[in-house]
């Protein structure tokens, strides 16, 4: 079995095999935003943890998101064609299968400036910054 743990600001993610086990994603996280909706265990590839939010992305190319919603960064849902994720403090980034890059949540030093960007194979998200390559 295989497990894949991703930890960041005051939470944690795990993700075995292919269906995702998490205290986030299932039940919604505790301590965070309360009204934060659950989401039904499904087929998730990928995890990220931000400083107050957790991604997961769907093997159909789209995100969800769980937890503190206040600068934006949960809002994902219209997100689609993602291949991977990338979790910030207050930011969210996603790469786009075309090689473009989404970004939503603060906009406090750039982080989410990402709208010009094309030919990207990966992402990366800190505090306050975003890296594609």
């Amino acid at each position: 079995m295989k497990i894949i743990l991703s930890a960041s600001g005051h939470h944690y993610v795990a993700r075995v095999s292919i269906f995702l086990v998490t205290v986030a994603l299932i039940v919604g996280m505790v301590g965070c935003d309360q009204s934060a909706s659950p989401v039904e265990p499904q087929y998730i590839t990928q995890v990220a943890a931000g400083g107050y939010h957790t991604l997961g992305l769907k093997s159909d190319g789209t995100a969800v998101a769980v937890g503190d919603k206040r600068y934006g960064q949960c809002a994902v849902r219209l997100w689609r064609d993602i291949i991977q994720v990338a979790a910030g403090c207050y930011h969210t980034v996603g790469l786009k299968d075309d090689g473009t890059v989404v970004a939503t949540g603060t906009q406090s030093d750039g982080q989410c400036d990402v709208g010009g960007w094309t030919g990207i194979v990966q992402v990366a998200a800190g505090d306050y910054h975003t890296v594609g390559i």
